[in-house]
């Protein structure tokens, strides 16, 4: 009844014609008059809520709804139509298209008098559609068309109804906008299927008609649209709901820019748009809205207009039809004398289709908090802040501006401005605090608060403040959100149960980062559930991914927030060792892969939901070992100190080899340092043995002789008291490479023989037997015994070559072309260094950069110069990456002496002087002596070097050459 009395508003309808419009073909109750009366009564009681209700009068049994007929959906969007065209007989294609948008988006949804049935309602949605609804869009696409939006155009097409989008008005439109975009394939062949459609349900005056239009379309010649200007609008009350600026504003000018320009036109008038300002909690979204908004005041004639949409905040967020009103309100309109939310919004579309208007709307909660209320906007710049990206959004064409913390320098120049002269007194301390904040404009702002409160307080110890309890700042200010601890728990309340779980558990991850498997193991469950709640976490700003897809990371005050949240949980010991069970099994595919030769290791039980990472070749695992190094080292100083031992212990036997070859035998020092401790707390003494034995093998490789010999002795202690002869011979063959390194060959030899006798005697070391054959071939090569050292080498290829040992075979290669080297055999050698870098690769560093080293002897005694230039080249970047000190200088030596043979001098002597520095740092006496005389007799030979540039070399600090 109340839809045929709104559609006929202000008109008298009889008692007969309701009822043959609610009640078609009898279905009329008994006493139809009375049955209206009674609904008249209802629909007046639910109206008499309004503040202005309409009236609906029964006089001589006709009935007469007083209202106004714009208030109205069907009556507002005829009104609407009737504007649009007269718009568009003045040329204001712009204003038409925005009306018609409106109208058919906001004021026309679904179906007519739904709840009406019948021929005559029927008839009557028939009518409407075809009257008013397709003239409409019609006239909106031949608007947008004149304005050059063909893609709206064919995205509007595409979302109408089958028999609308068919229509041969639709179908020219969509042709005409595929030309107009040039997809003349996708026209052409639109074209046929249509046409062939036409003739097919036997319209050949349509079909004829199509293809009469594409006709004209496929020779017109394509000429801009002349520019049209906007008929003036009728003006309304101008709002200024901007709250106050923020004083102390500072920095973010990129944002401020790139504000300017999303919201301009390219005549630099302000332009129709949505942009989305999002970022994490606290930093500083809102603000940088509201300053720019202030600045850009002036340039909106239509007034500013602001809502705090309260979406992570206390309580509940407002909701749209709540901005609506105060919009409207704003506007100088009542909004009680429209019902309808619907009819509000197409009001306040119309109130802002004059002048363009600024929106700002801070604090939306989703894209389906404001996608609604955006539709009333169309006209205006909105300025949309979120912790979310609101993606949802991306479709209607928002613009995305991603908020990040502040820049150090931003965050100094901030702290500086309102800390003054306390911050010129104690500059380091004031530099402290600006990065314990990390970019948070919210705890410098706390910061600044709690300095002014305390004048006398020395900014030092607001460091230690900051540092014991980061997350207390502004615990005792007024409001909510007032600390940094309150702003980060609203925003984790408005997280979902599954992703509050991630986000706790990233509290108990060990490193800085975590990529999709890990997260998967920390979480117990499946990867493709962990992706989604890691990128829903994206999505609201508590984890980035600054490097690549698969990796994400917290900030450091977020991950402080994470701790607390899982400490107080019974989850964080099993997820930390989900997490190392991850890193420990994964470690041992990468183990599996880069040395199949050599025995595995017995790893505990595969904790229940991890699933390690598999490789499929040795380039992937040892690039997931470089990638993976600091979460590694992470998760074995959190392992060690929450107790888990097993893990301590059992990581640096997976890993310790591959980082080694991989330059990072600093890090395996320290893994080692901790598994000693870690065998220590539980007793296992074969483990403390083994792990002293390999920090020696550690420490020998950075030629620190002393502390080698320590840890091998102390290994060799322990292994004779658990009687371990394999452990025995194996410290053995240790304490022979520490006397071979130093210099002290013959005693090299001595303990190498032994423990290569010793270890003949056991079973399953063959892998072992060979190393030590192969470094006892080195030995006798390096105390002038070529002889004995090929017949090592021999017999070590013919080990490896037994038990499949690849790596070990390229070392032996690479050994016997050193020693072909020696014998002045250049083609010999040449063959073995070749073969071998073909199996090693770039792998095991220090062993390639002598390979190369070796390559780059013989290019030289061939008096290849520019040859032995490039390999000598190739070995320093080996040996950089093993930190091979002393190696490094012998590279440059050779350098040196390849680049003065090419008359280089002044590069060459610079060449000289790195070495020079390095041998002396190193303790290289001999090395160094042999240098300086290579350098005087260079001056003596070349005196047109220039002198000051070779004193200026003496006088050089040296940085960065050593560890």
């Amino acid at each position: 009844m109340f839809s045929v009395l709104l559609l006929r508003a202000g008109q008298p309808v009889g008692v007969d014609e309701l009822i043959g419009w609610m009640w078609p073909d009898g279905t009329a109750p008994e006493n139809p008059a009375g049955a209206l009366v009674t609904y008249r009564k209802r629909i007046t009681a639910g109206l008499s809520r309004m503040a202005d209700p309409p009236r609906i009068h029964l006089r001589n049994r006709t009935y007469l709804l007083e209202v106004d007929r714009e208030e109205i959906d069907f009556h507002e969007f005829r009104n609407c139509a009737d504007k649009a065209r007269s718009a568009t007989r003045h040329g204001d294609h712009t204003s038409a298209a925005r009306i018609l948008a409106a109208a058919v988006d906001v004021l026309w949804r679904g179906t007519p008098l739904p709840d009406l049935i019948g021929e005559r309602a029927a008839n009557w949605r028939q009518m409407a559609e075809s009257e008013h609804l397709i003239p409409a869009h019609n006239a909106l696409l031949h608007s947008l068309s004149a304005l050059n939006e063909h893609e709206e155009v064919l995205r509007r097409i595409a979302d109408l109804r089958l028999e609308i989008r068919t229509s041969l008005a639709m179908v020219k439109h969509r042709l005409s906008a595929l030309h107009a975009v040039h997809r003349f394939e996708d026209a052409v062949e639109f074209f046929r299927s249509q046409y062939r459609r036409m003739m097919s349900e036997r319209n050949p005056d349509e079909g004829d008609a199509l293809r009469r239009f594409h006709d004209e379309l496929s020779t017109r010649s394509r000429t801009p649209k002349p520019v049209v200007v906007s008929s003036p609008k009728p003006t309304v009350e101008t709002p200024h709901l901007l709250p106050r600026d923020i004083a102390d504003f500072t920095g973010r000018e990129d944002v401020l820019r790139h504000l300017d320009t999303v919201t301009s036109n390219a005549d630099g008038s302000p332009a129709p748009t949505v942009v989305v300002l999002s970022g994490q909690p606290g930093v500083g979204k809102t603000a940088v809205a509201l300053h720019w908004a202030h600045m850009a005041a002036s340039r909106f004639e239509g007034g500013q207009l602001y809502c705090d949409l309260n979406g992570f905040g206390e309580g509940e967020p407002v909701n749209q039809s709540e901005v609506v009103v105060e919009f409207l309100t704003a506007l100088g309109f009542p909004a009680d004398r429209i019902p309808s939310l619907a009819g509000r919004m197409a009001k306040l579309r119309s109130l802002l289709s004059g002048a363009r208007a600024l929106v700002v709307l801070d604090n939306a909660r989703d894209s389906e908090h404001v996608r609604t209320l955006l539709e009333c906007l169309s006209n205006c710049a909105v300025i949309l802040t979120s912790r979310h990206r609101l993606r949802g959004l991306a479709r209607t064409g928002a613009v995305g501006i991603l908020l990040p913390p502040l820049t150090y320098a931003e965050g100094k120049s901030w702290l500086a401005k309102w800390l003054g002269s306390r911050a010129d007194a104690e500059p380091t301390a004031a530099s402290d605090l600006v990065a314990l904040c990390g970019g948070i404009a919210l705890a410098l702002k706390i910061i600044v608060e709690h300095t002014h409160s305390r004048p006398r307080v020395a900014l030092a110890d607001f460091v230690e403040e900051m540092r014991s309890e980061p997350l207390s700042l502004g615990d005792h200010r007024d409001g909510p959100g007032g600390s940094v601890r309150a702003a980060l728990e609203q925003s984790y309340r408005a997280l979902n149960s599954a992703e509050q779980r991630l986000f706790r558990l990233f509290g108990a991850n060990a490193g800085s980062d975590i990529n999709v498997a890990a997260a998967s193991a920390l979480l117990g469950q499946d990867r493709a559930e962990t992706k989604w709640c890691l990128d829903a976490l994206v999505d609201v700003h508590l984890l980035t991914q600054p490097e690549s897809r698969d990796r994400y990371r917290m900030h450091d005050l977020l991950r402080l927030y994470a701790r607390e949240l899982v400490e107080r949980s019974d989850e964080q010991f099993a997820a930390e060792e989900r997490l190392a069970c991850f890193y420990l099994y994964s470690a041992n595919n990468v183990d599996r892969i880069v040395f199949p030769q050599q025995r595995g290791v017995d790893l505990p039980p595969l904790v229940a939901q991890v699933l390690p990472v598999e490789f499929a070749d040795e380039d992937k695992a040892l690039k997931w070992a470089v990638r993976e190094r600091a979460n590694i080292n992470a998760v074995l100083q959190r392992s060690a100190t929450r107790g888990l031992h097993t893990y301590v212990s059992k990581l640096p036997s997976v890993i310790g080899e591959v980082f080694v070859r991989l330059g990072y035998s600093d890090d395996v020092a320290a893994a080692l340092r901790m598994a000693i401790r870690s065998a220590q707390a539980v007793g296992n003494a074969f483990d403390e043995a083994s792990w002293h034995g390999n920090l020696a093998f550690v420490r020998l490789g950075r030629r620190d002789f002393d502390s080698a010999m320590e840890h091998v002795f102390a290994a060799r202690v322990i292994f004779e008291r658990i009687d371990d002869p394999r452990g025995v011979a194996i410290t053995d063959y240790y304490m022979s490479r520490v006397f071979v390194e130093r210099g002290e060959t013959a005693r090299g030899i001595e303990f190498g023989l032994r423990a290569l006798t010793a270890l003949q005697r056991l079973e399953n070391v063959k892998d072992v037997e060979t190393i030590a054959m192969f470094r006892l071939a080195e030995a006798y090569r390096r105390a002038g015994n070529l002889d004995a050292a090929a017949s090592f080498c021999r017999d070590a290829l013919s080990n490896a070559d037994r038990i499949g040992d690849v790596h070990t075979r390229g070392c032996v290669l690479g050994e016997l072309g050193m020693i072909h080297l020696e014998c002045g055999e250049y083609t010999e050698a040449r063959g073995y260094l070749t073969r071998a870098l073909e199996i090693l690769g770039n792998n095991e560093a220090a062993q390639v950069g002598q390979i190369h080293q070796a390559m780059a002897d013989i290019h030289f005694a061939l008096k290849e110069y520019q040859s032995a230039e490039r390999s000598a080249r190739q070995a320093l970047t080996f040996f950089r990456a093993a930190r091979r000190d002393a190696d490094q200088a012998g590279a440059l030596r050779t350098i040196a002496e390849a680049v003065y043979r090419q008359a280089r001098h002044v590069e060459a002597v610079e060449t000289w002087m790195l070495a020079l520095a390095i041998a002396d740092t190193v303790g290289e006496s001999a090395v160094a002596q042999r240098i300086r005389r290579r350098l005087a007799e260079v001056e003596v030979a070349v005196p047109d070097i220039p002198q000051e540039r070779t004193d200026s070399l003496h006088e050089r600090p040296i940085t960065g050459l050593t560890r």
